[in-house]
C-alpha cells in the first residue's frame, strides 16, 4: 500500500455521506397542492414561523379530538415540527401512535412514512424498520400518489438504508427512483444521481459513481442551476482515492472558485477547503497541503464548526513529514470531537489514524486496540476498500508483537477481501471515464477544426464557382466588343481580387491544417501517458488491460510474475516520501534490466508489478525469478548501509489449464495468491503454481481452495539467500 493511499477513508467518510442527506424540513410545514384536503391544518402550519407556540397548540387541539376530519394531518404537521425541534423520544411516540392508526389517504400514508423515516435517519433509530418497508414500498407503488410524493418516499427510505448499512438496497431504491422521475431535468433527478454517485463510491463501484456525478453536474446545468460544488467535492474524493490527484486538484480547485462567485453555507465551504487540503497533501504538494489545512481550521474554529476534516488532514501532513508525536496530538483532538452515535466508517477511520500514528512512535501495543477496533467498525459499515487500507497497518503490528497467528489469519482476510473487489471489467470502465475526461476538451477542440477545415472547402468552391462565373462574363464582354477598355480594366481588377482572395484562402487553411496536427499530436500524447506510469515509466494498469483487450495480442503460451515490494511502508516512515518513490523507480529500472525484449511490465497499482513474459512456460518461472531478486540484492537502497529494496514474487503460465484459453482474470487471482504464499513463507522470494488436469469450475472459488482440490500444484517456493539489513 502507498504512501498516497492514506488519506483514502476519511475522504470517503467525510465525503460521500454528504450527498445522501434527506433535505430539512421546512420551519413550515408545506400544504399540499390544490384541491387542499385539510385547510384548517395548513392554514394553521403557516404560522408556525411566527407563532411557534401557538401553532403547536392549535394542532394538538386538532389531533385530540378523535371524530376531527383532518386529525391525522394534525398529527402529520406536529411530528414536523418535532423533527424541526430535533426532540426524538417524543417524535418516536407521536410516529408510533400514528402509524398504529389506519391510513386515511393515499397521499397522507406517503407523508407519514416519510416523516418517520426522517425520524429514523436522524435518530438512527431502525427498531422497527422491517415493519415499516413494505408499507413504503406499497405507497411508492400507488398511482393515485403524485410521482414526487414517491420519489421523495422512495429518497428517505434510501438514506435511512445507506445509513443501516444496506447498500445494495440503496442502490436498488436509487435506481427506482430515477426510473420514476424520467429523463426530464428536475432538482429531484438532480438530487438522486448526487445520490447514487455517492452509495456507488462507498461500495468501491467507481465507474457508476463518476458518470451518476457527471450526469448530475449535467442535469445541474440543464436546469439552469449553479455549479453544485458539493458534486465537485464527490468526484474529488474518488479521485483522490484512484490516486488521480491531479485530477483531484483540478476539481477542488473548480469548488472553491465556483464557491467564491455563490453564497455557500459555512459547512459547505468548511467542506471545500478540507477537500482541497486533502488533494494537495495526497499529491505530494505539502506547501498548498499545510495552506489549505490551516485554512480549514481557521474557517472551521471561526465558524464553530466541526473540524474533523481539516484536522485529519493537518494529522497526515504532519505524520508525512515524519512529526508523529505532533500527528498524534491533532489525532487526540479528533477523536475529541468523535461522537458515538457517528457512523461506524467516521469512528473507524479515527482508530486507525490513532492506531497507525502510535504504531510509528513505536508504541505497537498501545496502537493494537486502536487498530482491532477499526477493523471491528470497518466490518460493520462493509465498505470494503476501506478495510483494504486498513489490513496492512494490522498485520504488521502483529507481527512487531509477535502475535503472527493473527497476523496470519488477518492476512487471508486481506488476500479473500482483495480477491473480491478486484475486477477488470471494473478498471477497464474507469480507465474509460478517465480518457474521455481527459480528452474532452481536445476532442471538441479538433472538432471546432474539423469544422473550420470544412467551411474552408465550401469557401474554395465558392470562389472556384465566382471565377467560372467571372470568366465567362468576361468572354461575353470581349464577344460583344463593348467597352473594350472598362473590359481590361475589369478584368484586371478581378483577377488582383482573385489572386488576393485565393492567398488569404490558402494561408487560412494552412493555418487551420497546423493548428488540427499540433492537437492530433497531442492527443496522442494525452493518450500515450494514459497508459504508462508517471513515477516509473513503465506501462500501467490500463496499458496492460488494454493489451489483454486487444485480439491476438497475447496468442500463445507466457508467464504472468506478479511482484510486491517487501515493507514498502516501512521504507516510507523510516525514510520519507521521496525515498519511497525512489525505491520504486529503482525497483522499476532493474525490472526493465532483468526483462527480455517484448516483454511487458506494468506497474499494477502502489507497490504492485505486473511482468508478462512472453512466450515463457513455467519451467522458466524460478530463473526469472531468481534473476530479479539477485539483481535486487546487489543494489543498496541507502547509499553506505547494506539497506536494500526486496520483494515476494509470484507466478503462473497463461493459459494456466492446458485445455482452456488464456483467463487473465483468473490468472490475476492465482498470481496475487502466489505473492501471499511468498509473504507468508518470509517474504523475498518467489512462488509458482501450475493447473493440473482439465480446467475446473472456478465459479466463487478462491485460488487457495482449488489447491487445495489438486487443480493447482505449487512449485517449490524459493528465496534468495538473506543478505544483512534486508527488512
Amino acid at each position: 500500500m502507498t504512501n498516497q493511499t492514506r488519506l483514502r477513508a476519511a475522504v470517503r467518510t467525510l465525503l460521500f455521506p454528504l450527498m445522501l442527506l434527506p433535505a430539512l424540513a421546512l420551519a413550515t410545514p408545506a400544504a399540499p397542492a390544490a384541491p387542499d384536503p385539510n385547510p384548517t391544518v395548513n392554514k394553521v402550519a403557516k404560522s408556525y414561523g411566527t407563532d411557534p407556540v401557538g401553532t403547536v397548540a392549535a394542532l394538538e387541539l386538532i389531533y385530540a379530538n378523535p371524530t376531527h376530519p383532518e386529525r391525522a394531518a394534525a398529527g402529520r404537521a406536529l411530528l414536523n415540527t418535532l423533527l424541526i425541534k430535533k426532540q426524538a423520544a417524543e417524535a418516536k411516540a407521536l410516529a408510533a401512535d400514528l402509524l398504529a392508526a389506519p391510513p386515511t389517504d393515499a397521499l397522507g400514508e406517503a407523508k407519514l412514512l416519510q416523516l418517520d423515516l426522517e425520524r429514523r435517519y436522524a435518530a438512527g433509530d431502525w427498531e422497527g424498520l422491517e415493519a415499516i418497508e413494505p408499507r413504503a414500498t406499497a405507497a411508492s407503488q400507488d398511482t393515485t400518489v403524485p410521482v414526487e410524493a414517491r420519489a421523495d418516499l422512495l429518497h428517505h427510505l434510501m438514506t435511512v438504508y445507506s445509513r443501516v448499512p444496506r447498500l445494495e438496497d440503496a442502490s436498488r431504491t436509487l435506481e427506482t427512483i430515477i426510473t420514476l422521475l424520467g429523463d426530464t431535468p428536475s432538482q429531484r433527478l438532480l438530487t438522486a444521481l448526487r445520490a447514487k454517485g455517492a452509495i456507488h463510491a462507498m461500495q468501491s463501484q467507481f465507474p457508476p459513481a463518476i458518470e451518476a456525478l457527471l450526469a448530475a453536474l449535467r442535469v445541474g446545468e440543464a436546469l439552469g442551476e449553479p455549479v453544485d460544488t458539493g458534486v465537485l467535492r464527490n468526484l474529488t474524493g474518488i479521485f483522490i482515492y484512484l490516486g488521480e490527484h491531479a485530477r483531484a486538484i483540478e476539481y477542488a480547485e473548480r469548488a472553491e472558485k465556483e464557491q467564491r462567485g455563490q453564497s455557500p453555507t459555512p459547512e459547505e465551504r468548511m467542506g471545500v477547503l478540507s477537500v482541497l487540503a486533502t488533494a494537495y497533501i495526497g499529491a505530494g504538494n505539502v506547501e498548498q497541503g499545510r495552506r489549505w489545512s490551516q485554512e480549514a481550521l481557521a474557517f472551521g474554529r471561526a465558524n464553530q464548526l466541526p473540524t474533523g476534516g481539516a484536522l485529519n488532514n493537518y494529522g497526515h501532513l504532519l505524520r508525512d513529514e515524519g512529526q508523529f508525536a505532533e500527528a498524534l496530538e491533532v489525532f487526540q483532538e479528533l477523536a475529541r470531537q468523535v461522537d458515538p452515535r457517528d457512523p461506524p466508517e467516521v469512528r473507524a477511520v479515527v482508530e486507525k489514524n490513532l492506531g497507525e500514528t502510535l504504531a510509528q512512535l513505536a508504541r505497537h501495543a498501545e496502537a493494537a486496540p486502536h487498530l482491532q477496533r477499526a477493523r471491528e467498525l470497518y466490518e460493520t459499515a462493509d465498505v470494503r476498500p476501506k478495510r483494504l487500507e486498513l489490513y496492512p497497518v494490522l498485520i504488521d503490528n502483529l507481527e512487531v508483537l509477535g502475535r503472527y497467528a493473527e497476523a496470519l489469519v488477518a492476512m487471508r482476510e486481506f488476500k479473500a477481501l482483495s480477491d473480491e473487489v478486484t475486477s477488470t471489467e471494473s478498471q477497464t470502465r474507469i480507465g474509460e471515464l478517465e480518457n474521455t475526461l481527459d480528452l474532452e476538451r481536445k476532442n471538441q477542440a479538433l472538432a471546432v477544426a474539423e469544422t473550420a477545415n470544412e467551411i474552408q472547402r465550401a469557401e474554395n468552391t465558392a470562389l472556384q464557382a465566382q471565377r467560372a462565373r467571372a470568366d465567362a462574363i468576361n468572354l461575353a464582354l470581349v464577344a460583344s466588343l463593348v467597352a473594350a477598355a472598362a473590359v481590361l480594366v475589369l478584368l484586371w481588377r478581378t483577377h488582383r481580387l482573385r489572386t488576393r482572395s485565393h492567398h488569404e484562402l490558402a494561408a487560412r487553411s494552412a493555418e487551420i491544417e497546423r493548428q488540427r496536427n499540433d492537437l492530433a499530436e497531442l492527443n496522442t500524447t494525452i493518450s500515450q501517458q494514459s497508459r504508462e506510469d508517471e513515477l516509473t515509466g513503465l506501462g500501467n494498469r490500463r496499458c496492460l488491460i488494454e493489451a489483454i483487450a486487444t485480439p491476438g495480442h497475447f496468442d500463445g503460451q507466457h508467464l504472468l510474475v506478479m511482484l510486491d515490494l517487501d515493507h514498502f511502508k516501512t521504507i516510507n516512515d523510516n525514510h520519507g516520501h521521496d525515498a519511497g518513490d525512489r525505491a520504486l523507480q529503482q525497483f522499476a529500472d532493474t525490472l526493465r534490466a532483468v526483462a527480455r525484449q517484448g516483454d511487458l511490465m506494468v506497474r499494477w497499482g502502489g507497490e504492485e508489478f505486473v511482468w508478462v513474459c512472453r512466450g515463457a512456460s513455467a519451467d522458466q518461472g524460478p530463473a526469472l525469478c531468481e534473476r530479479l531478486l539477485r539483481q535486487l540484492r546487489e543494489q543498496p537502497f541507502v547509499e553506505g548501509t547494506s539497506r536494500r529494496i526486496t520483494a515476494s514474487l509470484g507466478y503462473v503460465p497463461l493459459p494456466t489449464w492446458d485445455d482452456a484459453a488464456p483467463d487473465w482474470d483468473t490468472a490475476l487471482r492465482i498470481a496475487d495468491y502466489a505473492v501471499y504464499c511468498t509473504k507468508a513463507s518470509g517474504r523475498d522470494g518467489w512462488t509458482g503454481l501450475v493447473g493440473e488436469g482439465s480446467t475446473p469450475d472456478l465459479a466463487g472459488t478462491s485460488p487457495a481452495e482449488l489447491e487445495e482440490r489438486g487443480v493447482l500444484r505449487r512449485l517449490a517456493s524459493g528465496r534468495v539467500m538473506d543478505a544483512p539489513g534486508s527488512g
